[in-house]
């Protein structure tokens, strides 16, 4: 009974999938018919005693027709809670409730500093990485930000070229194909769904003629694996742009500033403090690179 309702149900969001694709053409305002949800790892080493550091994260895949949004969806949350005058007054209300508790509790010795409180309350922001997909004009728009900074450019779907090859596997009873491609630094393996017709997946994957389900580096540092897919019929989403506070940038160039940034941390701050914030040294450096590694060219 449950192989036949697996069934029924896969071969269901097909047909959703295949219909919400034409009637939303005639949508007035961008809508998703498909969401998912993903799981984003990577990896670090703590050079000081050598160990593995896996850091995961949440995000959700929104699919539209012709276009999608890719966002962490707690920074999504407070995002929209800034973007509406009562939501910013809520907001702020919480961050002084956050500042004075932190600072009671640390009056009391009790250690619980401000951004642990924060992340109690739930008014911390996840990542700042997040993505629109246009596929009529084949260009994937990142929003991005380091050390207060906030960026957007443009990337190429071009870019990703595939090689399809043969195994197979299970990915939430979805039958998987395999897919290898060379991406921005580094070599990628794909398992996507050929059941579910949409050509997109996390990140800035996509191009495949299904939807990518698991995804993994070559060297095993980064890596997405789908938590749940469901239809639905909702707005696509907004990444809250302030053009009086973005800048426009290119991907290589960003990547540069951030590496930079993150090699020259405590320079950085004492900086933009004009020196009245001033960093010791940290203890140890965590070894990684970024998820695209070609701006090292």
């Amino acid at each position: 009974m449950k192989q036949i309702y697996n069934l029924f149900m896969k071969r269901l969001l097909t047909y959703i999938c295949l219909a919400m694709v034409s009637i939303m053409v005639f949508a007035d305002s961008p809508r998703a018919f498909l969401k998912a949800e993903y799981e984003s790892m990577s990896k670090t080493i703590n050079t000081k005693i050598g160990d593995t550091i896996t850091n995961k994260k949440d995000f959700v895949l929104k699919i539209g027709q012709g276009q999608s949004f890719y966002f962490d969806p707690q920074t999504n949350r407070i995002d929209s809670l800034e973007n509406d005058p009562q939501g910013k007054i809520l907001l702020e209300q919480a961050e002084d409730a956050a500042f004075k508790k932190a600072m009671a509790d640390m009056e009391a010795g009790l250690g619980e500093t401000w951004f642990a409180t924060r992340e109690k309350m739930g008014i911390n922001r996840g990542s700042s990485y997040k993505n629109m997909k246009n596929f009529s004009t084949r260009t994937i728009t990142v929003w991005d930000s380091q050390m207060g900074d906030r960026y957007r450019y443009p990337v190429e779907m071009d870019d990703l070229q595939w090689e399809l090859l043969d195994p197979t596997k299970m990915v939430l009873d979805y039958e998987c194909q395999l897919a290898s491609a060379d991406y921005h630094g580094r070599k990628w393996f794909a398992w996507f769904a050929p059941e579910i017709p949409v050509q997109d997946g996390p990140w800035q994957l996509c191009g495949l003629p299904g939807l990518i389900m698991e995804a993994i580096t070559a060297d095993g540092e980064y890596g997405f694996t789908i938590k749940g897919i469901q239809q639905c019929d909702e707005p696509l989403g907004d990444p809250y742009e302030d053009p009086d506070k973005i800048f426009k940038s290119n991907r290589i160039a960003v990547l540069r500033a951030k590496d930079y940034s993150r090699r020259n941390r405590a320079a950085h701050i004492s900086a933009l403090t004009g020196g009245a914030v001033n960093l010791k040294p940290t203890v140890y450096k965590e070894n990684i690179d970024f998820i695209e590694t070609d701006y090292h060219e």
